[in-house]
């Protein structure tokens, strides 16, 4: 894990992860968001703020894990970025595995609770902005949320 230190129109703090696609090691992914959010100065409810960003950003690298690369191993890459002046947090994962057409992903049916399915529902409504580039040997993900 590296830090780097960027100045443009306004500074930002930038962590990089290139970790082992395997489910030991998401604790990995918590502790490094933990101690981004930690730093962010003025955050409400840091708690609840930290909880629900993890537990978006785990529900991405759990699919990634699952179902990119269906548990048979690969690589996930992470960049943490925290944008102080806006008070914006991003995150970046990428892989190399299957992709998938998000579009077509049903909504789950939250009347007849399924067991499976709330993944993506639930990064949507955690995060503020969600977006997903399938590639042909690289698929993105970019998931923002205003802190401030």
């Amino acid at each position: 894990m590296t830090q780097e230190n960027m100045t443009e129109e306004s500074e930002k703090t930038v962590f990089r992860l290139d970790m082992p696609a395997t489910f030991k090691h998401l604790n990995v992914v918590s502790g490094l968001l933990t101690a981004v959010l930690e730093q962010v100065k003025g955050l409400e409810d840091r708690e609840a703020m930290t909880y629900n960003v993890i537990l978006a950003v785990h529900e991405i690298c759990t699919n990634i894990v699952e179902h990119a690369y269906s548990g048979n191993g690969g690589r996930i890459k992470l960049i943490v970025s925290i944008e102080e002046e806006s008070g914006r947090l991003l995150v970046e994962l990428s892989d190399t595995g299957r992709s998938f057409n998000m579009a077509a992903t049903p909504e789950p049916d939250l009347d007849n609770a399924p067991i499976r399915g709330y993944g993506l529902f639930l990064v949507h409504e955690l995060m503020d902005e969600v977006t997903y580039k399938p590639g042909k040997g690289l698929n993105e993900w970019s998931l923002v949320k205003r802190l401030l």
